[in-house]
């Protein structure tokens, strides 16, 4: 039996990398599918992102889902190849560095409840 989803509104954050790096985790508490998630900067950067599962059973259980090296570009989508189903308690984490220090990276997540 096949479980419906139905899209929610995006999450949005941003950060001015010159100011600093971005460490963000959603707050959603319910269970979740991750459909995608969109990153455009305001100019092109050379930075690494980092999205991880964030496990409410702790630590020990956070998977990093992807590591992505931005090398002078604006734009990047990750979309999960399967489906990933998020627990209730557990969350996102966005993380880019900044070692550059230059441009505002935006970022849109797109989830479905369950």
């Amino acid at each position: 039996m096949k479980t419906a989803h139905f899209i929610k509104p995006d999450i949005t954050t941003s950060q001015d990398l010159s100011a600093g790096a971005l460490s963000y985790t959603t707050t959603i508490r319910r269970k979740f599918k991750l459909e995608q998630i969109l990153f455009h900067a305001s100019v092109p950067i050379t930075e690494t992102i980092t999205i991880t599962l964030d496990s409410a059973k702790g630590a020990n259980y956070d998977v990093v889902l992807r590591k992505k090296s931005l090398n002078a570009e604006q734009d990047f989508v990750f979309q999960p190849e399967g489906e990933i189903n998020f627990q209730a308690n557990d969350e996102l984490k966005i993380q880019c560095t900044n070692a550059n220090a230059t441009g505002v990276l935006y970022v849109s997540i797109r989830t479905s409840e369950m």
